[in-house]
């Protein structure tokens, strides 16, 4: 039960009238400003205009790329990569998001070396190569920031890794969109590497996706195949394992909840319409039967929510 809800519990108990509830409201400060919210406003706006300086430096020298020499262009993102971790080692107001410009600026070297010097290398070697190079950076300033900028390179590279494997099938090829996201949640969430918690969400929801991809695509065939049931078994086994209070997640269990949605609603709306083709019944069968199986999900997480997540007054 969150505070609010718990305030308006104690006046519907006790009968308190409305000046003992409003004295209620200002004993618990509900009506004031937080007091970490300038200081995580600034620290936001800090880290988006890290990435907006980071990006915006690379495009430029894509947009000025033959007006700059090469050793020009290599001296300017040495430069900005130096300075952003000299930085970032000297003023621990700032390591956060000068960490964060070092990073997309590493990125943009390699990319640079990369079409400068015309290595042949795989894209995936590139975002490998980034991911590795950056990992000492990541433990050094152990924040969920950096942390969710790795995911995603690393993310990227595992699924263009895998696609540049011939030969592979589409399961074998649909394993990158979605295991390495998950091993990639447990590291984050058993591992002491200070990611906290949006590097697991965002692995979880790009493992949901890859999920709920690859049980569509599935949809497509002449009939529900073993890959629609192993991805929902997938989907299903996430969800009882992020239902349990030491690995309980809101944002988590949500997603895969979505994701459950959308491949169960799939999966009916394809028997419907192989059964009796597209009607009129079929769509409204589908629609009442997705509403239902909505509000059953967001009733089933609010539970557990309440149930591993409680918030007691004295």
């Amino acid at each position: 039960m969150s505070l609010r809800l718990a305030i308006l519990a104690l006046t519907d108990k006790y009968q308190l009238s409305v000046q003992q509830h409003a004295a209620l409201r200002q004993l618990a400060a509900l009506d004031e400003t937080p007091p970490s919210l300038a200081q995580r406003l600034q620290h936001g706006l800090a880290v988006l205009g890290a990435a907006l300086g980071g990006l915006g430096t690379l495009f430029w020298i894509a947009a000025n790329w033959p007006s700059l020499s090469h050793a020009g262009r290599f001296a300017l993102l040495q430069a900005l990569l130096i300075l952003a971790l000299l930085g970032a080692w000297r003023r621990p107001v700032t390591r956060v998001p000068l960490s964060l410009v070092a990073f997309i600026t590493c990125g943009g070297l390699l990319a640079h070396f990369g079409q400068t010097y015309q290595t042949g290398a795989d894209p995936w070697e590139l975002f490998a190569v980034w991911a590795l190079l950056t990992v000492p950076l990541c433990l050094g300033v152990r924040h969920d920031v950096l942390w969710t900028a790795w995911a995603v390179v690393a993310l990227t590279a595992t699924w263009l890794a895998y696609r540049a494997v011939p030969g592979l099938g589409f399961f074998e090829a649909s394993l990158s969109s979605w295991v390495p996201a998950v091993a990639l949640a447990a590291l984050f969430r058993f591992a002491p590497v200070g990611a906290g918690l949006w590097p697991m969400r965002l692995s979880m929801i790009y493992a949901t996706a890859g999920l709920c991809w690859v049980a569509i695509y599935s949809l497509l065939g002449p009939q529900l195949g073993a890959m629609y049931m192993v991805t929902l078994t997938s989907i299903a086994a996430l969800i009882f394992v992020f239902s349990l209070r030491n690995m309980f997640d809101v944002f988590v269990v949500s997603a895969l909840g979505f994701g459950a949605n959308v491949v169960l609603m799939g999966g009916l709306a394809r028997t419907l319409i192989a059964g009796r083709g597209v009607s009129t019944a079929a769509i409204l069968l589908t629609g009442c039967v997705a509403a239902a199986l909505l509000a059953l999900t967001v009733k089933l997480i609010m539970e557990l929510a309440h149930t591993h997540q409680p918030e007691h007054i004295a």
